[in-house]
């Protein structure tokens, strides 16, 4: 069975980066969580409902079925029972690294961004998940993308 790689973390931590540099260095398939809400008009609500979300771990299980590669799925997870899913359906094969850091730092880089999400949404993303305790946790306060993705690496290996 392929390996299921999933990135973390609320708005602004680096997921989206980190994944999809961890995902070209691994050659794997990349997969955004957002992108799969969106595509499939998941996300119609202010606050996406934890149903839309097991829909979308639904359609992982298809992707990687279909696949041989192994996959990098990039997301928030606010929900446990989102993270208790997908751990269902791939047993073993899957690993969570959990990315961290202080809301000031997620807004700072929210800021940066092309699309922002807005301090408000800030806040309230980072204090859902940050909730939710899973799988390894690495502190991007510090780190450059390339460290983290080392990082992660490392923690592939053992």
């Amino acid at each position: 069975m392929k390996k299921m790689i999933v990135i973390r973390g609320p708005l602004g931590v680096g997921k989206t980066t980190v994944s999809k540099l961890l995902a070209q260095n691994l050659q794997a398939e990349y997969v955004s969580v957002d992108t799969i809400l969106n595509d499939n008009n998941l996300a119609n609500d202010e606050t996406i409902s934890l149903e839309s979300f097991l829909k979308v771990n639904k359609i992982v299980l298809e992707l990687a079925n279909k696949s041989e590669k192994n996959f990098v799925v990039d997301g928030n997870f606010y929900y446990q029972e989102q993270i208790d899913d997908l751990q269902n359906k791939f047993k073993n094969d899957i690993l969570i690294f959990t990315l961290i850091t202080d809301v000031e730092t997620c807004i700072e880089r929210d800021f940066k961004r092309e699309k922002t999400y807005g301090e408000d949404s800030v806040r309230y993303v980072h204090m859902i998940t940050s909730r939710i305790k899973s799988g390894y946790e690495v502190d991007t306060s510090r780190l450059k993308v390339q460290e983290t993705v080392e990082n992660i690496m490392m923690l592939l290996k053992n």
